[in-house]
């Protein structure tokens, strides 16, 4: 079986904890206390939600895009 890939966006959550959501995957959504726990997380929240996704006889999306940039607005 080929290695499914996945756009995972990590977000600061504020006092050294990481936010980690998955746009192709809602349902994905975690955090650590710092970016390597994070990733952790949200690897096994992504192998969780395939394999009920799995069960429930659902696609399983295909990788989509994400960008994050930064935006300069005048203060």
């Amino acid at each position: 079986m080929d290695a499914l890939k996945f756009n995972v966006v990590y977000e600061d959550a504020g006092e050294g904890w990481v936010y980690a959501h998955v746009p192709e995957l809602p349902e994905v959504h975690t955090q650590g206390e710092s970016l390597d726990e994070a990733r952790s997380m949200v690897r096994e929240a992504i192998e969780l939600v395939l394999g009920e996704r799995r069960l429930r006889g659902e696609q399983i999306p295909t990788t989509g895009w994400a960008l994050v940039e930064p935006v300069e607005i005048a203060a």
